[in-house]
């Protein structure tokens, strides 16, 4: 497996470890809620005081919005805002003027931002997904072009056969069985990365630029490809220069 490979498996790990802490983290959210008791904002005048303040209820919804899902390990350094932005970015801005300028934690809030937190859960789950997809995508491309590799090499490493055409045509011939190999794994990472694109939830670009963005390639595997398939080209060259001189 090259460096190139590895780095982007360690990206994609460090990418599942952080959507887990914010799985659990909504689910910590989500039962912090369900505990908290709602307000009926009464119709006409009230009769006796709120025995539990309206904005005191929803000081308790946003204070458990911070002491879970903005006190993941990641959180901070992954997107240091404020909890208003963070109720905006993970909820909308609807529901998360309601939390933040609302009157009361009625029981169709309380539903709304639980009903809110389990798609958001949905969405990490569908994530998970997409992650081990990937891995396995970059696993398996990695793997097929360690075969090209170890098959290709005692060919690079030894001289071109010197005027022997039915030599110099079986060299010819598995260089571009070769080829059609790495060609092969590169046509089936495109592929896979165009699967990415219809499947990836809430994150707002392409999955490679999104988890390679810091690494040597953003697209290792088909860099791999592309590096592999340069030094057949070149020994395919080789051999073909020899083959003409035979004529």
């Amino acid at each position: 497996m090259t460096a190139r490979v590895d780095a982007a498996l360690d990206a994609v790990a460090e990418e599942r470890a952080t959507v887990r802490d914010e799985y659990q983290a909504l689910g910590a959210f989500d039962g912090r809620v369900a505990g908290i008791r709602t307000v009926t904002v009464p119709t006409g005048p009230p009769l006796v005081a709120d025995p539990q303040p309206s904005g005191q209820s929803l000081e308790r919804v946003r204070t458990a919005y911070a002491e879970t899902v903005m006190s993941a390990p990641h959180y901070e350094a992954e997107y240091g805002d404020t909890v208003a932005e963070s109720l905006a970015a993970e909820f909308g801005d609807g529901l998360a003027a309601a939390l933040l300028g609302g009157t009361a934690l009625t029981p169709e809030l309380r539903d709304a931002v639980r009903g809110a937190t389990d798609a958001a859960r949905r969405e990490r789950e569908e994530f998970f997904d997409v992650l081990d997809r990937e891995a396995d995508s970059l696993t398996t491309a990695a793997d097929d072009l360690a075969a090209v590799e170890t098959a290709f090499e005692p060919l690079e490493s030894e001289p071109v056969p010197a005027r022997r055409f039915d030599d110099l045509h079986d060299r010819w011939s598995t260089i571009r069985e070769l080829q059609g190999r790495v060609d092969a794994v590169g046509l089936r990472r495109q592929e896979t990365i165009r699967g990415h694109r219809t499947h990836l939830p809430g994150v707002p670009t392409d999955l490679c630029e999104y988890l390679y963005y810091d690494l040597e390639a953003s697209y290792p595997v088909l860099a791999d490809v592309a590096d592999l398939g340069e030094r057949l080209n070149r020994a395919r060259d080789r051999v073909e220069r020899a083959l003409a001189s035979t004529g």
